[in-house]
């Protein structure tokens, strides 16, 4: 997908399932934001990486992840946002969570990792 130019949503394979998690793309000149909703446990982990994988291809200067919508994250999803993080560093594009929503902020909390939020 070209930068500027529409988004993509991946879910998991039964898109029926009350735990799907929806992964959607968007770019605004040289920042990409990558929006999740739903619930981010590991089957909600490849499709993840995979918009991780492609928003990082387009070259941004930053990434933001908007994650608002998540209703439940496990240790697997903290485990895909922390490689997220690092992917993005690696490639030289600042990374950021905008806008966590309560069940991110208590798993941050929960296992030290607060310097994965932005500082209050």
């Amino acid at each position: 997908m070209c930068p500027g130019i529409g988004t993509r949503m991946s879910d998991q394979a039964e898109p029926s399932h009350h735990n799907v998690l929806h992964v959607e793309e968007k770019y605004d000149d040289d920042e990409a934001t990558i929006v999740i909703v739903g619930e981010f446990d590991l089957t909600g982990t490849e499709p993840f990486s995979g918009t991780v994988d492609e928003v990082l291809a387009t070259r941004p200067e930053s990434v933001v992840l908007e994650a608002r919508g998540l209703t439940f994250i496990d240790s697997s999803g903290l485990m895909a946002l922390m490689r997220a993080r690092d992917a993005a560093t690696e490639a030289g594009a600042a990374f950021r969570i905008d806008e966590p929503s309560p069940a991110l902020r208590r798993i941050v909390e929960i296992s030290g990792l607060e310097d994965l939020l932005p500082a209050e």
